[in-house]
């Protein structure tokens, strides 16, 4: 629940109680602590304290004690009665609350539940007697503090290894030791730095070393390791595993989406249908215990587990992530709203330590967790479900699609659209592109009903819990639900209303052009925060988009230099050629040429980035066309790859030395950044264009904003998200120090001092003039014979139709030019 929704909900139910009770009678928010057993004895040579906040209490006779829980969902997913969970948490304070009062025997309790989007309740009430009361709080410290005591000595030897544990390689790269003195100051000041360290330095190491060390002086409760993608995940469990050669004994746990790890998806985590929901606290302990013996806890051994004491897996990864020191996630478990670990970044939390790799993805990641969409596909999928089933909802659900159909029908005709279902626009408020709406303002009467449905589906569901067609009505719910959350408590100067249409489809998004204050709100001036990638640069475009605006207190940032030998990379840029969009067709052949000329010099694996698809395919066409004057591999990204596909086009690269390989990629795809080909592997990367994303409506919004806030709009929305992405594909290139190979860089932007003042000081750029130019540097560079330049040239006569070479070989990942 957010701030907001908190707020709110805190209001309500004062007035519940207000409107049920006299005013003299209540209490509310009672601080409750008691020591368990209240004198340690030799038989129990620990305690524990016990405590906790009471919502509310009602001095009537008998007294009736109130916990109060929100959700998000409808009624008929609450556990009938309530929750086994929930009783228990009010049975412990009602023992604590009798505990100060020996002369009453019995007392009322009372669960309320109520919504966090219809703000209705359900309350349920059961009477406990004193010594059940009793009884239960001291079964429940005893087992409790059998299996603590395991856990708390457990930890303390842990955090022990941390100190003692050491670097677990034979050399400091330079720059390392100043990255982890960084770190060490940001996890004892509990501040935040973001730091720019060459690809190759050792970062992921970098990072976890001092965090340990940070863990072990107990700076911080918690190491997270959060990371984009599941790669760099692996990364990070091998450094730690490094690290245990080294005698750190600290748990680390993997944490994999809910989804990947579902053991009954048809159910549709339905708890009262799902076999490893059903009884879940009863089996946990156990589970708990067999998951405790291992020190690196990932996806096989918690599926295993789960397997056979029948528990939910996400659920027991989350509840052993609490015992374990380091835990190793996607971004989204820390920043984004609808599955952040309130148990770690809530209100109440310990301190965490949050090492964010990668740190140059979370910009366009944390704008798309605070965004929400509506489709009209999914609402008519729901309408097809629900179809007579009930008219009160299926009239809601019609009124929406009513809403849709009119702002689709307006756009379609040219329109604009939004002023003729939102009373309180005007047509100077809307921004109109191509099947494209937009305006500052949320969409009010569209809420309006949005509203209206979610509660017609809270009777409908509660009332129909074994509907088999269940499925497409809960997605669109919540759907629903999460596009009302973000209107109601994040809709702000930040966000625009958008719609689309597509395929005779429309889609509407509250969309985030600016998610850096809800992302700071997670951890400044509460966690430490360590942001780090090869690529932060410009730094001030990543704190912005981290960090948000507080010249106050600025994060500290760390510029680390290349520690590798500058002869080792050679930059070379080709201003005579223009890839911009209406020129692509008059320079593709002369860039072709430049490609050839570039690996002609050298047997080995070289990467090709393109700016699109299109592009890709027009080029392949043109190999096909014409003889190259090379002998050569070829593969070319597709569109759609299969895991098993990736892996087989980066394979390739394992081979080297013997037949030169030419991959074609996109760039800012799935192989511009996260792969690692060291030594031989790859000998040069050619960059053609500079790496813009497409000019959509979306991104001119994008850059009309930020050239309000910070006159760059440009900037912001092309020129620096478009770098980033050539600065990650180049880094491909240098990996170790032994590493050498080139980048060449082809477009004339690349001679504009816009460009040039973003190039990273390791860059050295050549200028190239010519193909002979080209040939002479590579020449140069290599050591070796040059190939004629006019020899490559003259290997493309006019394009013969039964052209067959520069296919790749059997066997190799790509289907062939």
């Amino acid at each position: 629940v957010s701030a907001a929704d908190g707020q709110r909900l805190h209001r309500l139910f004062t007035d519940h109680l207000s409107d049920r009770f006299s005013p003299d009678l209540i209490e509310t928010e009672t601080t409750l602590n008691l020591l368990w057993p209240s004198a340690p004895s030799s038989g129990q040579p620990v305690g524990l304290i016990v405590s906790g906040r009471l919502d509310a209490l009602v001095n009537s006779d008998p007294p009736l004690l109130i916990e109060v829980k929100s959700y998000s969902g409808t009624p008929d997913q609450l556990t009938d009665g309530g929750d086994p969970v929930h009783w228990a948490q009010a049975s412990l304070y009602a023992w604590q609350w009798l505990s100060l009062h020996p002369d009453i025997q019995r007392i009322q309790v009372m669960l309320s539940y109520i919504s966090v989007e219809t703000e209705q309740w359900t309350e349920w009430v059961q009477t406990a007697e004193r010594s059940r009361c009793e009884t239960f709080f001291s079964e429940t410290c005893r087992r409790y503090l059998s299996f603590a005591t395991t856990m708390i000595f457990g930890r303390g030897e842990r955090l022990e290894s941390g100190l003692s544990c050491r670097f677990p390689y034979h050399t400091l790269r330079e720059g390392q030791k100043a990255f982890m003195r960084e770190v060490i100051g940001a996890a004892r000041e509990k501040s935040t730095l973001l730091v720019q360290a060459p690809t190759g330095i050792g970062k992921t190491m970098a990072a976890l070393y001092p965090a340990v060390k940070a863990l072990a002086h107990q700076m911080t409760d918690h190491v997270f390791y959060l990371t984009a993608m599941t790669s760099t995940r692996l990364i990070a469990a091998q450094a730690v595993e490094d690290l245990r050669r080294t005698g750190l004994r600290m748990k680390a746990l993997i944490l994999y989406s809910k989804e990947s790890m579902c053991l009954s998806p048809d159910i549709y985590c339905d708890q009262r249908q799902c076999p490893y929901a059903t009884a879940y606290f009863d089996h946990l302990p156990a589970a708990l215990h067999q998951l405790f013996v291992y020190e690196t806890i990932d996806q096989e051994a918690i599926l295993a587990c789960a397997r056979q004491h029948h528990v939910c897996p996400f659920e027991l990864a989350l509840d052993m992530s609490v015992y374990c020191e380091i835990i190793i996630c996607d971004y989204n478990y820390a920043f984004d709203p609808r599955v952040k670990l309130e148990r770690f970044f809530g209100v109440d939390a310990a301190s965490q330590l949050l090492l964010v790799d990668e740190a140059h993805n979370l910009g366009d990641r944390s704008r798309s967790m605070f965004s929400a969409e509506l489709e009209s596909q999914v609402l008519e999928t729901a309408i097809q479900a629900l179809k007579g089933r009930c008219q009160p909802l299926e009239q809601a659900l019609l009124r929406i699609q009513a809403y849709l159909h009119a702002l689709h029908q307006a756009i379609d005709l040219n329109q604009p659209g939004f002023n003729q279902i939102e009373p309180r626009i005007r047509e100077n408020d809307i921004m109109s592109a191509d099947q494209f709406r937009g305006m500052r303002p949320k969409p009010d009467s569209l809420i309006r009903l949005l509203g209206q449905m979610v509660y017609q589906s809270h009777e409908f569901l509660s009332e129909q819990p074994e509907w088999p067609l269940r499925k497409p009505l809960l997605d669109w719910y919540f759907r629903v639900l999460f596009f009302l959350r973000i209107a109601e408590s994040y809709y702000d100067d930040t966000y625009v209303t958008t719609a689309a249409v597509s395929d005779d489809q429309i889609r509407l998004e509250l969309m985030c052009l600016d998610a850096a204050e809800k992302l700071a709100a997670t951890y400044r001036m509460r966690h430490a925060a360590v942001f780090f990638s090869a690529t932060l640069n410009p730094m001030h475009y990543y704190q912005t988009l981290l960090y948000g605006y507080h010249p106050e207190i600025p994060p500290e940032t760390l510029m680390i230099p290349s520690p590798f030998p500058a002869d080792n990379l050679l930059v070379l840029t080709c201003g005579t050629l223009s890839t911009r969009y209406r020129q692509r067709s008059e320079t593709i052949e002369g860039i072709r040429d430049m490609i050839v000329t570039a690996v002609s010099g050298r047997t080995g694996n070289y990467l090709i980035y393109l700016p699109s698809f299109a592009y890709l395919s027009q080029m392949r066409h043109l190999l096909r066309a014409a003889r190259p004057g090379i002998e050569a591999d070829y593969m070319f990204q597709q569109r759609e790859m299969s895991d098993a596909l990736r892996q087989k086009f980066l394979t390739r690269f394992n081979t080297f030395g013997q037949r030169t390989l030419l991959a074609f990629a996109v760039i800012g795809g799935q192989f511009s950044e996260g792969i690692d080909l060291m030594g031989e592997k790859l000998s040069g990367v050619i960059i053609v264009g500079v790496g813009l994303p497409q000019i959509a409506p979306e991104r001119e919004i994008m850059r009309q904003y930020y050239d309000q806030l910070t006159r760059q709009g440009y900037a912001h929305a092309y020129l620096y998200p478009g770098f980033n992405r050539v600065q990650q594909a180049a880094g491909r290139v240098i990996r170790s120090e032994t590493d050498r190979g080139f980048v060449l860089l082809i477009d004339d932007r690349y001679d504009q001092e816009s460009y040039r003042q973003l190039f990273p000081f390791e860059w050295q750029p050549h200028p190239v003039l010519d193909q002979d130019d080209l040939a002479l540097q590579l020449q140069a560079f290599w050591g070796e014979d040059p190939v004629s330049t006019d020899a490559a040239a003259s290997a493309y006569p006019a394009a013969r139709s039964d052209s067959a070479v520069g296919r790749p070989r059997a066997g190799h990942a790509g289907s062939g030019c």
